[in-house]
């Protein structure tokens, strides 16, 4: 039960782990079309979605030994795992392919034999050490590894692989009879998978929002802060250019130098200040200040271009080929216009470096954050070191990138481009989802197992139920379930008639030996069935045991009981139909009814049951109804056996010796070991009495055992010739059930015996009992040196076939012919077609209860062998025998 209990509760695992992978690839996929971020940073890749659902569904195949479906399964995973090696979108690094891969393969070859589960147990294996290893290394490096670039989907990939591991290591191949799954368990599991999937999903999206907008509150914050700076600068030169434009002519080179001095001072992005006269005359500039390095920045055609046609206008340009540096420049030009002076140019050297240095928050330092001139330009704000990159360059980094224009000082927008520096701001929440994820799943499957234990424990109890109260061969109520019935019966209804109908089958143990098992089951069914007509009567009716059957037969008296029966007996000799099969079986039936107010079904039943034995020793296909006289023999003959048991026990039992003489010189040539009973009073149990009863219970076999030992160890102390032989009787029981060979091979050794001075005697019962198996074990005898003789021949069921094959040395013919051999003529004519018969088959022949001289002269004449029989001695015991023989 427990095997079964634990077999269902795997398949109900495996189903539970199909389901969760298949919800969680639909709903992975379901996220990829409507969340805005998918196209970001997606909670679930495609890969590992589709991969998801197909795993799952490769299970449910499996589970349901769906073998092509599983193959293609397993095919098509093999495929998406090797594109995933070569596809630089995977976001996973090389675990996810390789775990597919495993999972794939193992798929691809599901067959129905014990190969595939070695491979699921290697695989499952595989995957949750994998998966084990993962966790541990992420967990204890700190979410730093650089290959899981997606924690998000690299912590539910870990999910799923180890989720697919455990059904790989529980499946099983002798899972094609699939127990129903309990609708209730199954829904309620499902809906915790569900529920605790979603909210995993709007976790993992939250957190993905969140950095999302953490990373354009950087940019956003950038722009600001470059366009402060930029406008701080901006605002002081034009309130120098206002200025200038009102001075005097006399003072303007003095407050120019001035002012330019404080100026650079002051404002640590300005880097020189440059004062051109019109293009036109021959001193360029009046006044200029900074590092001589900065003015080389005009010598450029192109700004000298730029600088010329913005003489009279406010304009900025960016030097491209100082962007080539790591000092890059941005110039501003502003006209000078004093009434009182010649028209004149300022230019401006702004450095783009310190511009671009700005404070960030360190709760949005999370990105590599950059300006774009153009494609080929991409200005790093506030980075250790500044060099410029070609916005193609960004594919390289980390794929969560945001883009936004923002403007910087009024003007046209541009563009900020924000790329995740590394992965690790997301292991904490994704740990933390993870987590939810693993209590979901896990929550789920303890809702699934605790449901479906308690589902499949009351069909294990209904099934319990109908064990111990139902036969499961003939669906009849089990005799103790009906004794229970009885007694209550008998205590509710004290003055009311019942009867107990014993049934049993003649001779269905031939049909149930000769035709097997199966027939044996149908037969007792259709008993069964028949039987069952009888329940309109108010009778119920259980099954005993074997081939006996019970009817309980309330308020009724034992004249109706015997109709009854009769009607029984009627109805079991009725043909059996079975394919081709005719079978005819007959009943022998024991009526006790009750007798008194203080019977129990115990009692009654075991009534009925002697009652049905007396019907089968009448022949059977009758019934018989109980009396006292039966009462008391079944009495006696229980006293009986347990005597006999007890003096077994206590070696109560004797051996005595009847001697045979050879019949031509009247010497002593053997003697016949025979068992006694002498009881503590002194007086002997005949062994007529207590044989037949320790034959038919079994005790014959320690009983023989015992005779055995002692004759061979009596035969010890004699000291006769060789030629003396000592015959011992054996019972065909010892052959059925016991190594007789053996035993005599120990005793002989034991006792230092002789084999050629043994002799065993059977009854004709040989011929009929296990022939074949008997036959052997004589030759075998025979074949050690022992001699082989048949006891009581004529008397039981002689078989010329059988006797002309039979294994003997000796025939003993039965003293019931010595003693009439005088008196039935036709006893005089069989006694010597035996005698003949014998010496043609070169058969020894030895008479057994000769009593007169004449009976002796008879057997003489005819050439017996040995002469057995109180003319000549009486059985005595083992001291008297050693006297007469020494």
């Amino acid at each position: 039960m427990f095997k079964q209990l634990t077999g269902n509760l795997a398949a109900s695992l495996i189903s539970m782990i199909a389901i969760n992978c298949l919800v969680f690839g639909a709903l992975g996929l379901g996220n990829l079309v409507v969340s805005e971020n998918a196209q970001l940073m997606p909670a679930l890749t495609p890969m590992l979605a589709v991969t998801s659902l197909l795993t799952g569904a490769a299970l449910l195949f499996r589970a349901r030994r769906f073998w092509r479906l599983t193959r293609i399964s397993g095919i098509l995973l093999v495929g998406i795992g090797l594109y995933a090696f070569y596809s630089p979108i995977t976001q996973l690094s090389v675990f996810l392919p390789s775990a597919v891969i495993l999972i794939g393969t193992a798929f691809t070859f599901s067959f129905s034999n014990w190969r595939s589960i070695a491979l699921y147990r290697i695989a499952g294996s595989i995957l949750l050490l994998l998966t084990t290893f993962l966790f541990l290394s992420l967990w204890l490096r700190g979410y730093t590894t650089p290959w899981a670039t997606n924690p998000v989907a690299i912590t539910a990939a870990m999910v799923i692989t180890a989720l697919a591991g455990i059904a790989l290591l529980v499946l099983k191949n002798n899972d094609s009879s699939y127990t129903k799954t309990s609708k209730t368990g199954y829904l309620v599991a499902s809906t915790v998978i569900i529920a605790t999937t979603l909210i995993w999903f709007l976790l993992a999206n939250n957190d993905i929002q969140d950095i999302k907008e953490r990373g354009r509150l950087n940019l956003q914050k950038s722009s600001e802060a470059i366009s402060a700076r930029l406008n701080s600068q901006v605002e002081a030169i034009q309130r120098l250019v206002q200025r200038w434009n009102t001075v005097g002519s006399d003072s303007m080179l003095e407050l120019v130098e001035l002012d330019s001095s404080s100026y650079l001072q002051d404002f640590d992005l300005i880097e020189s200040l440059i004062v051109f006269n019109p293009p036109d005359t021959s001193q360029p500039y009046i006044f200029r200040s900074g590092p001589p390095k900065e003015f080389t920045l005009l010598d450029i055609p192109s700004i000298k271009e730029w600088q010329r046609q913005h003489f009279s206008r406010q304009s900025a340009v960016i030097v491209e080929k100082s962007l080539q540096s790591t000092e890059p420049r941005f110039l501003m030009s502003y006209p000078i216009q004093n009434p009182s002076q010649p028209p004149r140019q300022l230019i401006v050297t702004i450095n783009i470096k310190k511009l671009l240095n700005v404070a960030k928050i360190q709760y949005l330092d999370i990105f590599k954050t950059y300006l774009e001139l153009s494609d080929n330009y991409l200005l790093p704000i506030n980075q250790p070191q500044f060099a410029t990159r070609p916005l193609a360059d960004l594919s390289n980094e980390h794929f969560f990138q945001l883009t936004t224009a923002l403007s910087v000082f009024g003007e046209q927008p541009m563009q900020f481009h924000a790329v995740l520096k590394d992965s690790s701001v997301f292991w904490q929440s994704s740990t933390i989802n993870q987590a939810v994820l693993l209590v979901g799943i896990v929550l789920a499957l303890l809702i699934l197992l605790t449901i479906e234990s308690n589902h499949r424990l009351a069909r294990e109890r209904s099934k319990l139920f109908q064990i111990a109260n139902f036969d499961s061969v003939t669906h009849l109520i089990r005799r103790d379930v009906l004794e229970q019935r009885i007694n209550s019966y008998l205590v509710k209804n004290t003055n009311d008639d019942c009867c107990i109908l014993f049934v049993d089958l003649d001779g269905f143990k031939a049909i149930n030996d000769n035709l097997g098992l199966r027939v044996g089951n149908e037969l007792l069914k259709t008993v069964a069935e028949r039987l069952l007509l009888n329940e309109q009567k108010g009778i119920e009716i259980a099954r005993f045991s074997s081939d006996e059957f019970i009817l309980f037969i309330p308020g009724q008296a034992v004249e109706q009981s015997s109709m009854i029966a009769q009607h029984v007996l009627r109805q079991v000799r009725q043909k059996f139909e079975f394919h081709s099969l005719d079978l005819h079986l007959t009943a022998s039936i024991g009526i006790a009814c009750r007798q008194g107010h203080s019977v129990s079904a115990e009692n009654m039943i075991q009534n009925a049951d002697v009652a049905m034995s007396h019907a089968k020793q009448s022949g059977g296909n009758t019934y018989q109804v109980f009396n006292q006289a039966m009462g008391i023999q079944y009495e006696n003959e229980l006293k009986l056996r347990n005597h006999i048991q007890r003096a077994i026990d206590n070696h109560e039992f004797e051996v005595f010796y009847q001697p045979y003489i050879a019949a031509n010189s009247k010497k002593i040539i053997g003697a016949e070991a025979l068992v006694r009973w002498r009881l503590p009073t002194g007086e002997y149990v005949s062994p007529a009495d207590f044989i037949p009863v320790a034959e038919q219970t079994g005790q014959i076999i320690p009983l023989s055992k015992l005779i055995m030992e002692a004759a061979f160890k009596h035969l010890a102390e004699l000291d006769v010739s060789p030629d003396f032989i000592l015959s011992i009787n054996l019972s065909v029981k010892q052959f059925q059930r016991e190594n007789i060979i053996n035993d005599i091979s120990v005793f002989a050794e034991k006792y230092q015996i002789r084999l050629s001075q043994l002799q065993f005697e059977l009854t004709e019962s040989v011929m009929v009992e296990d022939a074949a198996k008997v036959f052997n074990e004589l030759a075998e005898l025979r074949t050690i040196g022992c001699k082989v003789a048949i006891d009581d021949f004529g008397t039981g069921f002689s078989s010329l076939a059988y006797l002309s094959k039979l294994p003997v040395d000796i025939i003993k013919i039965d003293r019931e012919f010595t003693r009439s051999i005088f008196t039935v003529p036709a006893n005089q004519i069989i006694t010597k077609a035996i005698i003949e018969m014998s010496h043609g088959l070169e058969k020894s022949v030895i008479v057994e209860g000769i009593e007169t001289e004449q009976e002796a002269n008879f057997f003489t004449r005819h050439g017996c062998m040995g002469l057995q029989g109180f003319l000549f001695y009486k059985p005595m015991p083992f001291d008297q025998l050693k006297q007469l023989v020494t």
